[in-house]
């Protein structure tokens, strides 16, 4: 018999075949009363006969979708020998394996691979494991680990059970070695819409650290946070300790409405697309994007960054990077390289460099940062898909473990800060024949005593000038001279000309970065309040271009939230027509 059929009752009955070596937690959960599963009963049960039926890469069928597999191999050149890193260790590579309906492959490798072998709950459309090629998702995962040796599963399982701050009771828990793998399958497949797959990653979000919390797992303040088609290791492979990974039944598949009955308001899923603006009113409205976008086919557009942002990511992650999040850190920066137009060589130098640095930070033998883990970062520079270029700073931050804040650390005086901000303006107006003073300074009068009474007049409209003069203490000579005197009109960022807004834009952008690469050491008072102030008053936020789109679509620069809500209604609707031929059983 093959692991495939493998179960906690089969090793308990026959140790002479299966060893005695249990996975952690798998006879608590026995005990707890929950019936071990095989992995043919446990994939059959999540994959079903849905997956796309085996066929040849080049028949490809439009609306059905397979799953894939990874297996952790040892790299060998053409002549059949290991290839070795720099200490003379094995490199690794992820072989991949295409799953389709019976999932036959899938247990075959089950049944015979020793390795690290792994795959996602969800399905995918061509043969690269990518967001944007997800199409279904057939059970939401959830990896707890570090789980509290007395206490810890029985806080677990009352999280399932009580009325406040509860979760789902998951369909499946797998014991992966150390730590557990909740399973909460929908009884149907969902379709992972753009939408409907930033909706689950904020419903992951929130159970985590429910499942995460102090009750629970020792690491409750070193959370590990993952994407919902992270794979996980396969039922019936092997563990890190030479014991099999088991599945267990806890509870049943679970329905959009059960899930959202666990979930606040604001994260209840809604999976059917309600559009602003159909295809035809596009068209009508915005004629550009809708002949750049549906007619010609290209992309979605992007911003890029300065490169400062990059060198800064790997300053940020040489001095914060810690053993479990260190590939995340690297592959973040490999994200930041498409961005900000790093050449390929630089990266790669870069990123084996910061490699090494990783490298020595490794506490354990079985987790070394490896010429594998380099190669599957760089993919993200290489491949520089459409995900490389929009990620929330929230999302990077609980990823990385890397505090997205402004950087508060300086040894050097403010003057010395102030020299080098105002040589790299005196440059930008050489440059530009510009004057960045012209439209910065205080306006005229402003913090005088004319703008004492003016201030006065607004805040009391029908004040007479004897109150301005009591209750402001000036002069009635004062009074008397200013009464009428009313500032001059500070143009707008929208009433800017183009080039007076980019000339704004990359003054403040430079300001910005002088302040992010302040370092070694901590700053003065003055560099706080010098900071905030400028923080306040920045105007430019958005990218000139941008605010060319935006302006040729009706919208301010400070509306830049309602415009990119509509411009994500219009790329859902493209996604709708797009993959009009998927199955739309929506639940």
């Amino acid at each position: 018999m093959g692991s495939c059929r493998l179960t906690y009752e089969d090793m308990m009955s026959h140790p002479e075949v299966w060893g005695k070596e249990l996975p952690k937690w798998a006879t608590e959960l026995a005990e707890k009363g929950y019936k071990g599963v095989c992995a043919v009963d446990f994939y059959s049960d999540i994959f079903g006969d849905d997956l796309e039926e085996e066929r040849l890469p080049d028949d490809y069928k439009r609306g059905e979708y397979a799953g894939i597999a990874i297996e952790k191999v040892k790299k060998t050149d053409d002549k059949g020998n290991l290839v070795l890193d720099n200490k003379n260790r094995p490199r690794y590579i992820g072989r991949r394996y295409t799953i389709t309906k019976g999932n036959m492959k899938l247990y075959n490798l089950i049944d015979s691979s020793d390795n690290f072998c792994m795959i996602a709950p969800i399905s995918y459309a061509g043969r690269v494991r990518k967001n944007d090629n997800a199409r279904y998702m057939y059970a939401l995962c959830i990896e707890v680990d570090h789980i509290k040796p007395k206490t810890g599963l029985q806080e677990l399982i009352y999280s399932w059970v009580r009325d406040f701050l509860a979760v789902p009771e998951p369909t499946y828990i797998v014991c992966s070695g150390a730590g557990l793998h909740l399973y909460f399958v929908f009884e149907r497949p969902i379709p992972l819409w753009r939408n409907v797959f930033e909706q689950l990653t904020e419903v992951k979000k929130y159970f985590t650290p429910i499942l995460w919390s102090q009750y629970i797992s020792l690491a409750s303040d070193a959370i590990q946070y993952e994407s919902i088609n992270q794979p996980f290791r396969c039922v019936g492979t092997r563990t890190k300790a030479g014991s099999y990974a088991l599945a267990f039944k806890v509870g049943k598949k679970i329905t959009i409405e059960q899930l959202n009955s666990f979930l606040p308001k604001e994260l209840k899923l809604n999976c059917v697309y309600k559009s602003k603006h159909t295809l035809d009113e596009a068209k009508r409205l915005y004629p550009e994007w809708y002949q750049r976008r549906i007619e010609q086919g290209q992309e979605r557009g992007c911003y890029n960054r300065h490169k400062p942002i990059y060198y800064n990511w790997i300053d940020k992650i040489l001095k914060g990077a810690v053993v479990g999040k260190r590939y995340n850190c690297l592959e973040n920066l490999c994200s930041l390289a498409v961005q900000c137009n790093i050449e390929p060589e630089q990266v790669e130098a870069d990123c084996r460099r910061i490699a090494e640095h990783f490298e020595r930070l490794t506490n354990s033998e079985d987790n070394h940062f490896t010429e594998y883990d380099v190669l599957c970062a760089l993919k993200t520079y290489h491949t520089a898909s459409e995900q490389a270029y929009r990620r929330k700073i929230e999302y990077i931050a609980k990823k990385t473990g890397i505090p997205l804040t402004p950087n508060k650390r300086n040894g050097r005086k403010q003057i010395v800060h102030l020299m080098g901000a105002r040589a790299l303006q005196q440059i930008n107006d050489q440059v530009n024949g510009t004057n960045w003073r012209e439209g910065n300074g205080r306006p005229k009068e402003s913090g005088t005593k004319a703008q004492q009474v003016f201030d006065y007049r607004v805040a009391h409209p029908d004040a007479k000038k004897i109150d301005c003069e009591r209750e402001t203490k000036l002069s009635r000579h004062t009074v008397l001279k200013w009464w009428n005197w009313q500032p001059e009109h500070e143009k707008t960022v929208d009433e800017m000309t183009d080039e007076e807004y980019e000339q704004l834009f990359y003054h403040e952008m430079d300001m910005d970065i002088m302040f992010d690469i302040r370092q070694n050491g901590r700053w003065s008072e003055s560099d706080e309040e010098e900071l905030t102030a400028f923080k306040a008053n920045r105007k430019a936020l958005v990218s000139p271009l941008k605010r060319i789109e935006m302006r040729n679509a009706g919208f301010k620069v400070s509306q830049e939230a309602e415009y990119d809500a509509m411009r994500e209604e219009l790329e859902r609707e493209i996604e709708k027509t797009i993959w009009s031929g998927a199955r739309r059983e929506m639940l």
